[in-house]
């Protein structure tokens, strides 16, 4: 019984094993592997994400009272019904949106870290977010014309699913990341500093870089990905493989989307 309820857990999407975009190619294949591992993460700033998340779930709590409860003289089982509807798909989207994960996989050689990184391209939650959209915003309208003075209140719900989708949909970095992956190279030589992140489990490496805007030279950081469990072993091989460098263990604020 136990066999088949782990076969089965398996075939859960967030359980597939991370595979490689297909045609992708580690420039140093003929380099034995030291480390490898592949992750899925948040490559942004994750508090600005959950609290983007947590007062649109606000906004929408307040918008379905306004809409299901408040001049709705339906029964409360009924209310309840198309509340918890609302609620469950304005979840599934909101969360797409704020929480989506990138893929990496990271291969270590004696010469440097190689790194791919990638999104899936499933789209489903958009598409949810925009027919959400269109339905609230219907919803609204009855709203309003019952009592005008939600106006305002009402309109915080439909409103920011629309800017969301709207953001979403049109961004130039959101298509691309859905459409490619991108290959880094970094020779061990290259680092100047290490960081450690024990509650995220990130390590940031700097490393210097040419702006194009100012023509000199800035440090920049490069965070790998790690987890709790498997953290430690790679802060360690990568501290081993850079002694030299000044360590510091602090928090870290993800600069890049």
């Amino acid at each position: 019984m136990s066999s088949i309820l782990n076969r089965c857990l398996h075939t859960l999407p967030w359980n597939q094993p991370i595979e490689l975009p297909e045609h992708h190619q580690w420039k140093h294949v003929n380099q034995h592997a030291l480390l490898e591992w592949r992750i899925k993460a948040r490559p942004y700033n994750t508090i600005v994400a959950n609290g983007m998340f947590w007062f649109m779930m606000a906004a929408a709590l307040g918008a379905c009272y306004l809409m299901f409860f408040k001049n709705d003289n339906s029964p409360l089982i009924e209310k309840l019904g198309w509340s918890a509807i609302f609620l469950s798909v304005f979840f599934l989207a909101l969360h797409g949106t704020t929480h989506q994960k990138t893929k990496f996989a990271y291969r270590l050689t004696e010469t440097g870290i190689e790194v791919c990184e990638w999104k899936a391209p499933g789209k489903g939650w958009i598409v949810a977010l925009k027919w959400l959209t269109v339905i609230a915003a219907i919803a609204i309208l009855f709203v309003v014309a019952l009592d005008p003075s939600a106006f305002w209140i009402a309109l915080a719900g439909p409103g920011g699913m629309g800017l969301l989708y709207l953001t979403m949909a049109n961004s130039e970095k959101f298509q691309e990341l859905h459409t490619s992956h991108h290959t880094y190279e970094y020779q061990w030589s290259e680092f100047k500093k290490i960081t450690l992140d024990r509650s995220k489990s990130i390590i940031c490496l700097e490393s210097p870089w040419l702006s194009p805007h100012s023509n000199e030279y800035v440090d920049w950081p490069f965070y790998i990905f790690s987890d709790k469990r498997n953290f430690e072993k790679h802060a360690t091989f990568i501290r081993g493989r850079l002694k030299e460098l000044p360590l510091k263990e602090e928090r870290v604020s993800v600069l890049q989307f």
